[in-house]
């Protein structure tokens, strides 16, 4: 990693620790931190202000996830970096995961609504639905639904889920990566795998469904904040040139 910038390197170091702990707490203690510093959405009583500072470092039980984050991290992420300089790095991966969280949130809201019309149908109450220490509908209460029912509430596992994840800070970086690299064909590898990242998120946004993709939604509001840190780059190299004719 001494190739590597600071704040990259600072970053991915947390993001691992921060990984690690949870396994450790899930180990040792049978504690599953990330329920809790993860963010859920603004109407749930889950959700708390700290979890806007601390979902971004979360990662779920499943290895991939941290695995390919770090990588596109250490790929993608040094490049801004290199541009931008340390703060305005640590402030960008802040921005555009807040913007991510923002899209996300707003699909929470849009899909609530949806599901709970279909709970509604089937003569269910959503307020009644019994939830387990993991925020998901309890096992014992499922059993007791007839299939029209288990269909409608299955998805309120959804509504009532949480967020985590570096990946709208990622695609900000890609984005900005990607935008500024295009036709540098001596970086023809890395950007290919760029394209090929943000393809599979607009393929897998675009598949049929009568939810929104809240992840895909939250790796858009990254490329946005990518979109806005690209414009501030360009404006300031064009402000400097013109200091210097």
């Amino acid at each position: 990693m001494n190739n590597l910038t600071p704040a990259v390197k600072y970053i991915v170091l947390i993001n691992i620790g921060i990984s690690l702990l949870c396994l450790l707490f899930n180990l040792i203690f049978g504690y599953e931190l990330q329920f809790y510093i993860s963010a859920y959405p603004t109407y749930s009583e889950h959700f708390h202000f700290y979890q806007l500072f601390t979902f971004l470092f979360v990662h779920s039980t499943n290895p991939t996830h941290i695995v390919f984050n770090v990588l596109y991290l250490l790929i993608f992420a040094p490049f801004f970096e290199r541009k931008l300089g340390f703060k305005k790095f640590i402030i960008a991966y802040f921005v555009c995961a807040w913007i991510g969280y923002i899209f996300t949130n707003y699909s929470y809201y849009q899909d609530k609504e949806i599901v709970e019309k279909r709970i509604i149908a089937t003569g269910i109450n959503p307020k009644t639905i019994r939830l387990n220490d993991k925020h998901e509908v309890d096992d014992a209460f499922f059993a007791t639904l007839n299939e029209k029912q288990k269909i409608a509430v299955e998805e309120y596992n959804y509504v009532t889920s949480k967020t985590h994840g570096a990946s709208g800070a990622l695609f900000g970086y890609i984005t900005f990566y990607l935008l500024l690299n295009v036709v540098n064909f001596r970086k023809i590898i890395f950007n290919a795998l760029g394209f090929y990242i943000l393809y599979s998120n607009l393929e897998a946004f675009l598949e049929p469904s009568s939810l929104m993709n809240g992840s895909c939604l939250a790796h858009f509001g990254g490329m946005l904040g990518g979109l806005l840190f690209l414009g501030y780059y360009l404006l300031s190299k064009m402000k400097k040139n013109d200091r210097h004719n």
